[in-house]
């Protein structure tokens, strides 16, 4: 098995952005900040004194449903709607690619990708951005070490598909990708992968998740795939 290891190397926006969604993720420290908020802008407006207490009620209820299921099945939705068109099917074998998205994600892309190369449906696996444990996974599930690389280095989807690149540009030139994940990073790794001038095949693989993480990766998603489009990555 070829592997790559990089030494971690923090980066201020990475910690910021970590902070940032650790926030998000916490009802219990957001809502009460929303709505301390909420009564000073309120008072900053000079709305009158008998207004705050229902924006210090309300802007935090309000706020609250992006943590619903409901909120979870519409964002999950449009994220699915900005999966690109789907290109010509490719007429070489591809090389099957995961990106680190947690354990239990990873039982499920692991699971997908040794399935099609059992099968004779991909020539290699690689995973990008992940612990080793992800790769030696794919030797336990039947690959054979031969047929799997990756490395530990890329931090970002981003950094997933230009090292992804870099890798196949050496090794398989020309294959096209089986770009194995998620289906709320489905559409914009599909996205970026293509804008490095690859032939992406989009999988999604459905993770046993519960609730709470669903809702997690649609709202980190939703945000990621915004502020990709800000950046003009896709």
């Amino acid at each position: 098995m070829q592997w790559q290891d990089c030494p971690p190397s923090p980066l201020a926006w990475f910690e910021l952005r970590e902070s940032l969604l650790t926030l998000l993720f916490t009802p219990a420290l957001l809502l009460p900040l929303v709505g301390a908020l909420g009564v000073l802008l309120a008072w900053r407006w000079q709305l009158p004194r008998l207004a705050l207490p229902a924006v210090a009620l309300l802007a935090p209820i309000g706020l609250s449903a992006i943590y619903s299921p409901l909120a979870t099945t519409l964002l999950s939705g449009w994220l699915m709607a900005q999966l690109p068109p789907f290109a010509q099917a490719a007429e070489a074998l591809p090389v099957a690619v995961l990106v680190g998205r947690g354990s239990a994600i990873a039982a499920a892309t692991t699971n997908a990708a040794a399935d099609r190369l059992r099968q004779g449906q991909a020539v290699a696996a690689y995973v990008s951005g992940d612990v080793r444990a992800t790769a030696e996974r794919l030797l336990t599930l039947g690959v054979s070490p031969s047929l799997v690389a990756g490395d530990s280095c890329a931090r970002t989807t981003w950094e997933n598909a230009t090292l992804t690149a870099a890798w196949l540009r050496q090794h398989h030139p020309g294959a096209p990708v089986l770009l194995i994940t998620d289906p709320w990073q489905l559409p914009r790794a599909t996205a970026v992968f293509r804008q490095q001038d690859l032939q992406v095949i989009p999988l999604a693989v459905a993770p046993v998740l519960g609730p709470t993480e669903r809702n997690r990766l649609a709202l980190r998603e939703t945000i990621a795939t915004v502020l990709y489009r800000l950046q003009g990555r896709f």
